[in-house]
């Protein structure tokens, strides 16, 4: 009996053995399978992904041969192959044995992000081409080597197509940003450890392609209308001289209007604005209030178009002078029309010598202007030689408009090839606020906006900042200034103290130009904002407030400053940030200012100091910064307005 059960025994224990053996040799066969298939599934993946790359290549090179269609579809080919890799990837990843592998699971996870970047990217690529290859297709079919001969029926192709376009290219901005969306989730990965300074590179770069495109998207949707597409459009103009510094730019010397209909200037006028000014002063029924500052510290007992842009914020002021205008052109016999304007553009010189730099120099009545002497020869002819030259005083300003129209000309009759470089010029001149445009219509106000052209005292999450100067009978002293603005903030206890300091350097002397620096100071900072002390103000009347009228409300301190030739002063706020803003800091754990520049100001430094009470752990900021701890030092040459974020 025994030796039957031994013998059970071995049998169960041999078929138990044989069993195992089965089954390890069916797992690694198995294994082998799936490791198989996987193998040509990445041997495809990366296949995919040189066919991808090489197609990317073609695109540019298509590109730079001017072949748009052929750009188009290679790209179009990248986004097919990019897409493949994403899929065999996605099929991988949710395989049922290396989903349990989290190594593996990262890993692919991370390829696939990238796969994703590369797919996007590939895809805005060919909806941009399309669009380029339509407007390059208009003007490569054209006869006409610039805007001005094309017939109003191209005009109309043109603007047409570059109008209902917008919509595309807010997609292709959707894409990018979800391609830097999909860039960021990839993890430190230690497999792409190697290529992490590329890609932190590329994440960089396609941040600065992300802020470009942003700005051209806008252009697309704003040009058309400035130009008079659909609609003929009309424009009160105000050319604002920065060396006579006001709060949207500078002193309103000269208006003008502009009527624009499919890119063709049908008037272009401009005026001195005291021939508006002058018969409304006479008239005993014109009675408006200007501000306590105007009023006091430029002695005046009435307010007319000329000091309309006391509100920093642009749009305020653009209503503003579109009602004085209006109101002020009743009264002056004729000599202008009440107008139902499209909206109100102001400029600085700085985009008409910019202009200069492009179409080269414009000589009127044996006078040449160019981008190196254009403001100072414009300010002594129309200061000074009119009366040389036999000028009337009511007619000294009309130079100006033969300037204008002179460049009106040689900018439209600009090749194609340079249109870009107008584009970027543009840009440019927007971001450091030269020119400014507020739209009467809703929606083209919007974009305009958006575009950042509006001007307005923005929103902040957090900090807020914007000092505004305004020359109050200093004639053009602006020219002459040197200034500084030093921003400290510190964390004590419960509270932010902040402290701004204004340095004032007049280098000038007393000349037909330039005088003592006047300037009524306001600094703009987040509501609610308490102001503890101030100091260098030149009457000792220090002005603490809110400004209501714009749509952000804002707190503001302020006083008048008077600075001799060759001296320098500097004017000192001390406050405290709201309670709000305060807690919001502590419990989110970030701090963010929101840095506004005022047009026309040339601020030369910039310098912030912060201490807060706890170690720095990010910081995202336009501009150079060094951090200690829990300190940070951001400096900023304040060209354009700025931004800073900081994480705890």
């Amino acid at each position: 009996m025994n030796n039957i059960l031994t013998k059970l025994n071995k049998r169960k224990t041999t078929n138990f053995g044989g069993s195992i053996k089965i089954f390890l040799l069916f797992l690694i066969v198995f294994l082998i399978i799936i490791f198989v298939l996987a193998f040509f599934r990445v041997k495809s993946i990366y296949s995919n992904i040189l066919v991808g790359r090489d197609n990317l290549n073609k695109a540019l090179s298509y590109v730079g041969e001017g072949y748009f269609n052929e750009a188009s579809t290679s790209a179009q080919e990248a986004s097919l192959n990019f897409s493949s890799v994403s899929s065999s990837l996605d099929k991988i990843q949710n395989n049922i044995f290396f989903k349990k592998i989290k190594f593996i699971n990262s890993n692919i996870r991370d390829f696939k992000y990238l796969a994703q970047t590369a797919e996007v990217l590939s895809r805005s690529a060919s909806k941009s081409l399309f669009l380029i290859r339509d407007l390059e297709d208009l003007v490569a079919g054209n006869k006409a080597s610039n805007f001005s001969e094309f017939s109003p029926e191209e005009k109309t192709l043109f603007l047409k197509t570059l109008y209902e376009s917008y919509p595309e290219m807010n997609g292709i901005k959707a894409n990018i940003n979800l391609a830097l969306v999909y860039l960021n989730q990839v993890g430190d990965n230690k497999i792409l450890s190697s290529y992490s300074d590329k890609i932190n590179l590329f994440r960089d770069q396609l941040t600065d392609i992300s802020l470009a495109i942003e700005k051209v998207v806008s252009l697309s949707g704003i040009i058309p209308v400035l130009t008079g597409y659909p609609d003929p459009a009309n424009y009160l103009i105000v050319l604002q001289n920065n060396n006579e510094l006001r709060p949207t730019g500078g002193f309103i010397g000269t208006y003008g209007i502009l009527e624009i209909n499919l890119g063709d200037i049908k008037k272009l006028e401009t005026y001195d604005i005291y021939h508006l000014d002058m018969p409304a002063s006479l008239n005993k029924d014109f009675k408006v209030e200007p501000p306590l500052a105007l009023k006091k510290y430029l002695g005046v007992d009435h307010w007319f178009m000329r000091d309309a842009n006391w509100s920093p914020d642009w749009p305020i002021s653009a209503k503003k002078l579109q009602w004085f205008y209006n109101e002020e052109a009743l009264l002056s016999k004729g000599q202008s029309e009440v107008t139902n304007f499209s909206g109100v553009i102001a400029i600085t010189p700085r985009l008409i010598t910019d202009l200069l730099y492009i179409v080269g120099p414009i000589e009127i009545s044996g006078q040449v202007y160019d981008k190196d002497n254009f403001i100072d020869i414009l300010q002594y002819e129309v200061e000074m030689a009119f009366r040389e030259d036999g000028i009337s005083e009511w007619d000294r300003k009309l130079v100006i408009g033969e300037i204008l129209k002179e460049l009106k000309l040689r900018l439209f009759n600009l090749p194609s090839d340079r249109w870009m470089e107008l584009v970027e010029l543009f840009v440019k001149n927007i971001d450091e606020k030269n020119i400014l445009v507020y739209l009467n219509d809703d929606y083209s106000r919007k974009v305009s906006s958006d575009l950042n052209w509006g001007g307005e005292v923005r929103e902040a999450d957090l900090d807020y900042l914007m000092v505004v100067d305004a020359n109050l009978a200093a004639f053009k002293t602006d020219r002459v200034m040197e200034k500084k603005i030093k921003y400290t903030l510190e964390e004590v206890g419960d509270q932010f103290k902040a402290r701004v300091e204004i340095i004032y350097k007049n280098n000038g002397w007393f000349d037909w130009q330039t005088t003592r620096y006047r300037t009524f100071t306001r600094v703009y900072t987040p509501l609610d904002s308490a102001l503890v002390k101030s100091s260098g103000i030149s009457s000792g009347e220090v002005v603490s407030s809110v400004d209501k009228e714009i749509y952000y409300p804002k707190s503001y301190f302020g006083g008048f400053i008077s600075i001799e030739p060759g001296k320098t002063r500097t004017l000192v706020f001390e406050y405290i940030l709201p309670k709000n803003i305060a807690d919001k800091i502590k419990e989110e754990k970030i701090y963010s200012l929101d840095l506004q520049k005022q047009a026309g100001n040339n601020v030369s430094e910039f310098e912030a100091n912060f201490n807060f009470s706890r170690p720095i752990t990010e910081v995202k900021a336009w501009g150079d910064y060094e951090v200690d701890g829990n300190t940070l030092k951001w400096k900023n040459s304040l060209e354009r307005d700025s931004y800073l974020e900081v994480k705890f």
